[in-house]
């Protein structure tokens, strides 16, 4: 019965207001937040655009993308279009790609964390042109990852924008914007589920007025604009989760590090991500403070990971779990609760503390 006052209620929404034909490109599963609340909204969706299958796991099997799973399941169209040397904005086929989109006649074209370029030319040719989710509050943190570096350096509030698409990264025009908090114990996916759901709900509101108004409007913020936002991120790699022991040694101890140690480390992510930013010291943070903000950054990947020394020997050691503990007025320690040494199991609690006596360096 819930169904088919659902159904009667997406068509009565559809009569009375104009909605908007969409070609829909995203690929994680954060993607798929959006992409649901469009279409139980009753956008009609003419397709999507996701990433090509890639090989997971150990066995290295060849698993579709969240998108492309959900397009499937709902007898949607899906391309999957190859790219070039590695690069975002190089398509093996774009004139292909560009002109099957086009045939399928959207009005306009809705991006959220597809992580590659739009086609400036697919974009020329669609009425609307298109709009991107974006989490954080443009100009300010640009680029892929803007939520693991917004915890990183302490930000406490972010937020998403809905932006036209452009010929550069999330340099569109800004139509609409909305703030959203980060809390102490937010990781990188529970605040990106935060944001593509606020996201989704800014969409599913301005859509139809917007696309029944616009008229390509693919404006791009100056350069001085953007030259201002200073927050460029970078996309994650595996290296960044790299944290010195020298740093959590510190941390456990609840010191701070030296400056000759920064600076021996100043190539490390969580160390050049500060120098690299006008008016801010990396010896402003409490070294425990900004270990615990790394772990909520780059959780669930890369996650963080440090070398350390075992019967003289070096090992990987990966950090499972972590909390802050305080240890007088101002000072906080790191805890870890959780670990795990290359080729053995994880360990907890006392187990931990009993193998970090161990440790030679």
């Amino acid at each position: 019965m819930k169904k088919v006052k659902r159904i009667w209620s997406r068509i009565l929404f559809n009569s009375l207001i104009f909605m908007p034909r969409l070609v829909f490109f995203g690929t994680p599963t954060y993607s798929l937040i959006v992409l649901k609340r469009l279409y139980e909204t009753g956008f009609p969706l003419l397709a999507v655009v996701t990433k090509p299958a890639q090989p997971v796991g150990r066995n290295k099997e060849l698993t579709i993308t969240p998108v492309a799973e959900w397009a499937k399941a709902h007898s949607i169209r899906a391309f999957t279009p190859e790219v070039t040397g590695g690069k975002p904005w190089q398509y093996a086929h774009e004139a292909e790609l560009t002109q099957d989109i086009v045939n399928l006649k959207p009005d306009i074209l809705v991006v959220a964390d597809y992580a590659q370029k739009i086609p400036v030319q697919l974009i020329a040719q669609i009425k609307a042109g298109g709009l991107n989710v974006h989490p954080s509050l443009l100009p300010k943190y640009r680029g892929p990852a803007p939520v693991p570096w917004a915890i990183v350096h302490g930000e406490t509030e972010t937020g998403v924008s809905i932006v036209t698409l452009a010929e550069e990264f999330d340099s569109g025009k800004i139509i609409a914007q909305e703030k959203e908090t980060i809390l102490s114990t937010d990781t990188t996916h529970t605040l990106l589920t935060r944001l593509f759901k606020k996201g989704a709900e800014l969409l599913v509101t301005l859509l139809p007025e917007y696309t029944r108004q616009s008229n390509q409007q693919t404006e791009q913020l100056d350069n001085e604009t953007m030259q201002q936002s200073f927050s460029y991120t970078p996309r994650l790699r595996r290296e960044d989760g790299f944290i010195p022991w020298e740093f959590i040694k510190a941390a456990l101890q609840g010191e701070e590090i030296s400056q000759s140690t920064i600076q021996q480390f100043s190539n490390i992510t969580i160390v050049k991500s500060f120098l690299d930013r006008k008016n801010t010291s990396f010896t402003s943070t409490p070294v425990a403070v900004l270990l615990d903000r790394a772990f909520r950054a780059f959780h669930p990947w890369p996650g963080i990971w440090t070398k350390v020394k075992l019967n003289q020997e070096e090992k990987r050691l990966k950090i499972l779990s972590l909390h802050l503990q305080a240890i007088s007025y101002k000072l906080q320690a790191l805890v870890l609760d959780e670990v795990q040494l290359e080729g053995k199991q994880p360990i907890k609690g006392r187990d931990v503390t009993n193998f970090l006596k161990q440790l030679t360096a």
